[in-house]
């Protein structure tokens, strides 16, 4: 015979999708930021899991690799992955001031 099952503890996490702007003139850059938010006790735990990056230019959504092969025809060989870089950064930042999922 099995003994009974208690429950114990329960957590709830949400998943979260921010959608951010930024306007660089030529084009402009749209950023995803998907975080998990786990609720604590004193306040959350946030998680960012992923940032998406997308570039318009005459308000179209570019291809990655275009826009990429295009700012690397402009900006120089080898600069887009630093740029990217340097916006998820820039992204994640915001996401982090701006978000209602701080820890107290």
């Amino acid at each position: 015979m099995s003994k009974k099952i208690i429950k114990v503890k329960e957590q709830v996490d949400y998943s979260v999708r921010t959608e951010f702007s930024k306007d660089l003139g030529m084009f402009k850059v749209l950023g995803i930021v998907w975080s998990c938010v786990s609720e604590r006790e004193n306040g959350y735990d946030n998680d960012i899991t992923e940032i998406e990056l997308m570039f318009v230019l005459n308000g179209k959504v570019c291809k990655y690799l275009g826009f990429k092969e295009l700012y690397e025809k402009l900006y120089g060989e080898k600069t887009f992955n630093q740029f990217y870089a340097d916006l998820s950064t820039e992204f994640e930042q915001a996401y982090f001031k701006q978000t209602p999922y701080k820890n107290k």
